[in-house]
């Protein structure tokens, strides 16, 4: 492992980013570091084995689910955006027969919940606000099982139809001083970073012809619709964005989890104009974006507490003294276990729970458990009897390395507690406010336990919930 931390890769890309001047670095008219930043940063941090990856569950759809059996919804959007509308063959199949009724668009997230696939929590208000005016498209694997038209079979369509195209204008439009630019980008992060940028060590093209590709046959599908604003959740789909900002079309990011001055995605230092980000992007509460240097040409809005949250916030859960509740996450869930098992053998009077991310693996947790030497008596590890946010509401502490779930617990009352895992520093933020109490291990945590202090301004992490209605209202 190298001596790498998520702070000093940030921070190696800020510097090259000033030196290289890269925000405004184009090709053609295309602004090529906007499009490969967080795929590089993520690359990078990958290889710099700065995470245990193995540790992250990958998808699998359940054995019994029921894949959508109608006609590829994309396609009959598509047929329907070339003036061939298909009136649909099954009441299973969607009706694109009058694209002119759509006025908003929405994205949900890829990522659910395996008991609702075709729920997503964060886009469902704005689905619900707004109705029949809104196409909703699909995202990811679980919308295999809906008749939503998927991005991804959008995407694999317009690489097929215009990505020779494409191929051709990139070679042309490449010039010797941006492979040499790109090449000395390369070079500053592997030196500064101590690890490697492969396979991205070379320019990679084909990043700017999936672009051209993509954002060609948006613009079709968009222009089709008479659609002014597109709802997303975690948008990152710079085609699909540049598409619908060149038709004058406001895009609105749905809030889904952290933002952090090393969330590359949202943190832009000295805050320039930047192409295809979202216009606006609605947060739970001001914690998330203050401080944070983010794009000039975005608006920030704070739009509160998710109905879930809100739920459990107004329901007044009643304290449980002595109770502690550790939340795991992918990457760094093993060290958050063995944390736990470290502290709750330290700490025999305490009731101590562990609280599994969906994506952390059952079977890998137990092994963990076995080589510990066993549960000590005052441990549980739950998995899905409980959800997390009524465990942290009545748990006296809740600890973590980065998780959305502490700033819940911020923004619940509940005590926090920081383990400094990599990762860690997404939720500086949190210890430097005085919000939470970070250590650098389970005894240290064990040691100070009675020190810790709750949040004081419970809102200031979530919001009062808005009216989203009158947020999407189309007047």
């Amino acid at each position: 492992m190298t001596d790498s931390n998520l702070a000093k890769i940030g921070e190696a890309f800020f510097e090259i980013e000033r030196r290289e001047n890269l925000y405004d670095w184009k090709v053609g008219g295309i602004s090529v570091w906007v499009l490969m930043r967080s795929r590089l940063f993520r690359t990078i941090t990958q290889n710099s084995n700065l995470y245990d990856w193995a540790t992250a569950k990958k998808f699998e759809m359940p054995a019994d689910a029921k894949p959508y059996a109608g006609a590829n919804a994309a396609q009959l959007l598509w047929a329907a955006t070339n003036g061939k509308p298909k009136r649909p063959a099954s009441p299973i199949e969607p009706d694109f027969t009058d694209l002119s009724r759509y006025q908003a668009i929405v994205v949900p997230f890829a990522t659910r919940s395996a008991d609702q696939p075709l729920f997503e929590k964060f886009s469902q208000p704005v689905i619900d606000a707004l109705g029949d005016k809104a196409l909703v498209l699909g995202a990811g694997q679980w919308d295999k099982l809906s008749n939503r038209p998927r991005l991804e079979d959008f995407n694999q369509f317009f690489i097929e139809k215009y990505g020779l195209l494409a191929s051709v204008a990139v070679r042309i439009m490449l010039r010797k001083s941006d492979y040499a630019k790109y090449d000395r980008v390369v070079k500053f992060l592997e030196s500064e970073v101590g690890a490697s940028m492969a396979p991205y060590n070379r320019f990679p093209r084909w990043i700017l012809r999936t672009f051209l590709a993509e954002r060609h046959g948006y613009r079709k599908v968009l222009r089709a619709t008479s659609a002014k604003t597109i709802y997303m959740v975690n948008a990152a789909r710079m085609p699909f964005q540049a598409a619908a900002q060149s038709l004058g079309i406001k895009i609105v990011e749905i809030q889904s989890g952290v933002f952090s001055k090393y969330s590359l995605q949202f943190s832009w230092p000295g805050s320039p104009s930047v192409d295809y980000l979202p216009n606006e992007i609605w947060t739970w509460g001001k914690y998330f974006t203050d401080g944070i240097e983010h794009a000039s040409n975005q608006n920030i809005r704070v739009i509160g507490s998710t109905d879930e949250f809100d739920s459990i916030r107004e329901s007044n859960i009643k304290r449980i003294s002595k109770q502690v509740v550790f939340l795991t996450q992918p990457l760094v869930g093993n060290d958050i276990l063995r944390a736990a098992i470290d502290f709750a053998k330290t700490k025999p009077e305490l009731n101590v729970i562990v609280k599994m991310h969906p994506r952390n693996d059952l079977d890998d947790f137990l092994q963990v458990i076995e080589t510990a030497g066993g549960a000590p008596k005052n441990f549980t590890l739950m998995q899905n009897e409980r959800s997390s946010l009524e465990l942290i509401a009545e748990s006296e502490l809740a600890v973590g390395a980065f998780s959305t779930a502490l700033i819940e617990a911020g923004g619940l009352g509940t005590k926090v507690a920081i383990l400094r895992l990599p990762g860690w520093e997404h939720l500086a933020p949190m210890v430097e406010g005085g919000y939470a109490s970070a250590f650098d291990s389970a005894a240290e945590l064990a040691k100070d336990f009675e020190a810790i202090k709750a949040p004081t301004d419970k809102y200031f992490f979530y919001g009062h919930k808005a009216d989203i209605g009158s947020l999407v209202s189309l007047g």
